[in-house]
């Protein structure tokens, strides 16, 4: 049983965000495959907020098996186009040589084997302490229990996760489904929802925050790769030690990895960070491809809504600071203009949001 567990847990939360991430990485002019995963999880979050959002508004109680239902033929399909996809631009090749060519550069300076040698040390640290150090969090009466209701009952958020009582859907956290997707998660891999939170997802989501915040550092220091894996080392010491509260976001990244507002924390804002820096290059020339160069920067605004309410604000925000700032550097209206309409998913959130809170639940 524990066998078949793990095998799915690496399936669905590393072989499957790959495949997907791989239709994305393959039309951009960086091809890695920390790409690909990074990518992925933005695809499979938004395709499981267009299946499960409807199901949840339109359907009631015993809900949850119209999703998986829906989006477990929906993630295979997926990820059999995003490996099509790959094979048909030559995505894989081009991934495989760029990692032979950064581990050759590494295996041939001494001074790099020490340095990420550290880095993967100091990140082993970070999920040993992760692991064995049980930290105990107020929201998991609420977030883990609304989890492990619609993995055991299946029921989206129709029971009170204090009581247990049937209750009126609470809108405040109900269109933030990443709670629905960790119990997809564990009716696959047969998981119960508190273990998948508190012992799984931080074996994946801390190193997938590395990672993002590694291929940043690779893009600031272009001219500099010598000093990319203290680039890393900084940031792990950084969230390591960086819990001089509860409320920073290297606390929400170790103490509350599972919650959705961690993740767009720590791992959604710096990837729209770092979608600007890969789309900088194609966006300040003169060809710079139109809509098409941001369809990346729009999965980013469309996956932003699993997460939290909160995160569609920021991350609309920030897109559309971005595209003012290159609006400006360009003389031209149109990166802007084209940053606006990435801040559409976001817009269509707040407004089911409002009608479903004040005019139209049920």
């Amino acid at each position: 049983m524990i066998i078949f567990q793990i095998i799915m847990s690496i399936l669905i939360l590393v072989a499957v965000p790959v495949c997907m991430g791989l239709a994305v990485v393959s039309g951009l002019k960086c091809r890695t495959w920390p790409l690909a995963l990074t990518y992925g999880y933005l695809v499979m979050m938004t395709s499981f907020e267009l299946v499960t959002v409807p199901v949840l508004l339109l359907s009631d109680y015993n809900n949850f098996r119209y999703v998986i239902w829906i989006y477990t033929p929906l993630m295979l399909t997926l990820s059999a186009v995003g490996v099509i996809r790959a094979c048909r631009t030559g995505c894989i090749g081009e991934a495989n040589d760029r990692l032979k060519d950064e581990l050759s550069d590494i295996f041939h300076d001494r001074e790099q084997i020490i340095v990420w040698f550290v880095a993967i040390v100091i990140l082993a640290v970070m999920l040993v302490l992760v692991s064995v150090r049980v930290i105990f969090d107020g929201d998991d009466a609420y977030y883990v229990a609304q989890s492990l209701i619609a993995q055991q009952k299946g029921a989206m958020y129709s029971s009170n996760p204090y009581t247990g009582r049937a209750a009126a859907i609470d809108m405040r956290h109900a269109l933030a489904v990443f709670t629905m997707w960790i119990s997809y998660v564990g009716r696959l891999t047969g998981i119960h929802t508190t273990v998948l939170c508190h012992s799984v997802l931080p074996l994946i989501f801390i190193p997938l925050t590395i990672v993002i915040y590694g291929q940043t550092g690779a893009g600031l220091l272009k001219g500099k790769r010598v000093m990319w894996g203290y680039f890393v080392i900084f940031t792990e010491v950084f969230i390591l030690f960086g819990r001089v509260s509860i409320y920073t976001p290297e606390a929400f990244l170790m103490a509350r990895t599972w919650q959705g507002k961690a993740v767009a924390a720590n791992i959604l804002l710096p990837t729209l960070i770092l979608t600007y820096m890969i789309m900088s290059d194609r966006l300040l020339s003169d060809d710079d491809g139109g809509f098409v160069t941001w369809l990346p920067m729009l999965l980013v605004n469309a996956s932003a809504g699993i997460f939290s309410s909160l995160a569609v604000v920021l991350v609309c925000v920030m897109t559309g600071a971005g595209g003012l700032v290159i609006s400006i550097m360009k003389r031209r209206i149109r990166p802007f203009i084209w940053a606006c309409v990435c801040c559409v998913p976001g817009l269509i959130y707040m407004i089911l949001y409002l009608y479903y809170t004040y005019f139209g639940w049920r």
